[in-house]
């Protein structure tokens, strides 16, 4: 692989879920021109052979249907840990996951998935259902009030260079003045942002009668949202990071909408 090129990474276990994570890919890169790498991980190098046959005839079969031929590579030993070596080994752009559905269950804190997120620097898009449309046009980025949610801003250019992007930018409704005042600074950054790259947005300020990640949930649906956009908390600064509880639910909840989760700088 040439040095600085950029790859999708799409992690499989041969699941249904995955292969509409793989369908996810193959959009995506027909729009960035990124190639796609499929990473399946073992337990033990005796799985090694195996894993190899199975994502060549993967790769075989993306290729006949897509006319894309994705690279492979098998990773022996802990998934989470082996899924963010591969991604930074790689020079990997964003990961696009299956995440099996976790509606309704209250303690996420052993699922596995978000493990993977937090333990990576890359971006990671999970999805939970095949893709409904080609291109990420209409996102959705949530503002709140830390200081983390700015470091969102430089994925607008990222939209704005390969999508036509509609950004729909969603305040919490709060009322205490220092809350108001962080989130009306983090709003006012991702304005100023947007004006620069000339982009279209719209502004949102939810109700308040429910809690603010069902609210963002129930306008992405409204608007047809394509993507979810938010932002992981860092717990240290050597680089360990969390999934908040409004974020989980997010993740847990999207259904047909994939959801990106940046991890801070």
């Amino acid at each position: 692989m040439e040095k600085n090129k950029k790859t999708i990474l799409v992690p499989t276990d041969f699941k249904l879920v995955a292969s509409y994570a793989l369908q996810h890919a193959v959009r995506v890169s027909g729009v960035v021109g990124e190639e796609i790498t499929l990473v399946h991980v073992v337990k033990s190098k005796n799985k090694v052979e195996e894993a190899t046959q199975k994502l060549n005839t993967l790769a075989q079969e993306t290729k006949v249907k897509h006319n894309i031929l994705p690279k492979i590579v098998v990773g022996v030993g802990d998934i989470v840990r082996e899924i963010a070596r591969v991604a930074s080994a790689l020079n990997t752009s964003i990961v696009i996951m299956g995440s099996e559905s976790i509606k309704g269950k209250e303690n996420l804190d052993e699922y596995w998935a978000l493990k993977v997120i937090t333990a990576s620097k890359v971006p990671f898009v999970t999805i939970q259902e095949p893709p409904i449309n080609k291109r990420y046009d209409d996102v959705v980025f949530p503002i709140d009030f830390t200081v983390e949610n700015k470091e969102k801003h430089s994925w607008i250019s990222y939209f704005c260079n390969y999508y036509v992007s509609r950004f729909h930018l969603i305040k919490p409704n709060v009322s205490d003045p220092e809350l108001i005042a962080k989130v009306d600074l983090n709003m006012a950054s991702a304005v100023k942002f947007l004006d620069e790259k000339g982009a279209k947005y719209q502004v949102y300020t939810v109700d308040g009668q429910k809690p603010y990640a069902q609210e963002i949930l129930e306008l992405a649906v409204n608007i047809r949202a394509d993507l979810i956009v938010i932002m992981t908390t860092r717990l240290s600064e050597g680089g360990t990071f969390a999934v908040d509880p409004h974020e989980q639910f997010i993740i847990a909840n999207a259904g047909h909408i994939p959801v990106m989760s940046i991890n801070p700088r």
